[in-house]
């Protein structure tokens, strides 16, 4: 278990999405902007390990493409 401190979180999760094309910088910033509407209050992100990262990432990805973005949210979990 990794214990990340919440703008350690957001970081790692923006760099991964940034580096998908279809997503780059001004997606990840909607990432950070979904996420900080649905947990303003979280201080820290708990993970299993680095994979629950880029799942994170492959989730948002395929939301994106499937118009699925507010189910995205809906179902995220931390």
């Amino acid at each position: 278990m990794i214990k990340l401190e919440r703008e350690d979180f957001i970081f790692e999760v923006k760099e991964e999405l940034s580096c998908y094309e279809d997503i780059g910088q001004k997606g990840a910033s909607e990432w950070e902007k979904g996420f900080n509407a649905k947990f303003p209050d979280v201080k820290a992100v708990s993970i299993d390990d680095e994979s629950e990262i880029f799942e994170i990432a492959d989730e948002y990805l395929e939301a994106l493409e499937t118009g699925s973005v507010s189910s995205y949210w809906k179902n995220f979990k931390i």
